[in-house]
């Protein structure tokens, strides 16, 4: 059935079941003009949004819609991760042309739903309008961490180590598979099509005391830039102790490319990168999923790294850009 034939209101009602997942926080959740929540005492809140068009962000040749949703809402909480904090509610915009399936967007916000189920994030409310053209989907999310905790991009200090957690460039394998229509790529295809937050990770790293913090979605070398002009700082790294998956590996070797790159430039990885000082480098690596990669030195800001030659290569600042080519 098309949008059209079920109309705004009918549609929103058929979403409404199964979108409270911690009752404790929402006084009034979605049917009226706001949402109702509560904030926790002794916290801050964090509010971030983002946006997927269709045809730049995603597309149905390479995702079914449920992976659309979850990705979407993979996104909104790896800035929470970034941020070390911990996600409550979500409001969420769709806009669709009225000739849309309606059986594709209850996927697409199962996806959805299945994300905020696992991390017990609350869907309080939002729009859905028409539109002439791609879809668009927008989230706002809102988190909290304890008061005066929030872990930032300016936070790194010189002498301090520079790690990620878990794979780097595995999103950007599994699209290039995908893309070259290539098989044998199981784990990073799915990393691609539902990427996971690192929630817990970033909680984790908060607790223990790291300086700094940034989610991997424009890719390693573009987010370690963020850092390093936030703090005002230098950052090297060592390009062969960037963890990367053997699918990573394969797909370069078959397509005559340089493995670390998909790292460095890939993106929607949705990891994180952080500094923290020297001391905990014992702890960190006591962490599941943790790996030490480089180290914030004295200098203009700038990203260094040393290739598999011993040379060094200033990295581009560059990820995915919506204004570049």
């Amino acid at each position: 059935m098309q949008l059209k034939d079920v109309g705004e209101f009918n549609f929103i009602h058929s979403i409404q079941d199964n979108t409270i997942y911690d009752p404790a926080t929402v006084v009034n959740g979605i049917g009226d003009d706001c949402a109702v929540y509560k904030s926790s005492i002794g916290y801050d809140q964090l509010i971030s949004t983002d946006t997927m068009v269709e045809g730049i962000h995603f597309s149905f040749h390479y995702m079914m819609p449920y992976d659309v949703g979850y990705r979407l809402m993979t996104a909104n909480l790896s800035d929470i991760a970034a941020m070390g904090g911990i996600p409550r509610q979500v409001v969420l915009s769709v806009a669709a042309e009225e000739y849309v399936d309606t059986d594709i967007l209850q996927d697409i916000y199962r996806g959805i739903k299945d994300q905020c189920r696992r991390f017990g994030v609350n869907l309080i409310g939002g729009d859905t309008v028409r539109i002439k053209g791609p879809m668009v989907w927008t989230i706002t999310i809102i988190g909290e961490v304890p008061f005066g905790e929030s872990v930032l991009r300016s936070g790194a200090k010189v002498g301090d180590i520079v790690g990620v957690t878990n794979y780097v460039g595995y999103a950007a394998t599994g699209l290039g598979a995908l893309t070259h229509s290539l098989q044998g790529y199981p784990m990073t295809t799915i990393g691609h099509q539902r990427p996971n937050p690192q929630i817990e990770l970033g909680i984790q790293l908060r607790e223990l005391g790291v300086h700094s913090m940034n989610d991997i979605s424009d890719g390693l070398s573009s987010e370690l830039w963020d850092i390093a002009q936030a703090s005002q700082v230098a950052i090297i790294i060592d390009e062969a102790r960037v963890p990367l998956h053997e699918e990573t590996y394969k797909l370069a070797a078959s397509l005559q490319t340089n493995p670390v790159d998909y790292a460095l430039y890939g993106g929607e990885d949705f990891q994180l990168v952080f500094t923290a000082p020297k001391s905990l480098e014992s702890s960190l690596q006591d962490l599941d999923g943790i790996t030490i990669i480089g180290e914030v030195i004295e200098g203009t800001p700038s990203v260094q790294a040393i290739t598999k030659d011993k040379t060094i290569r200033t990295l581009d600042g560059k990820g995915y850009n919506h204004f570049h080519e």
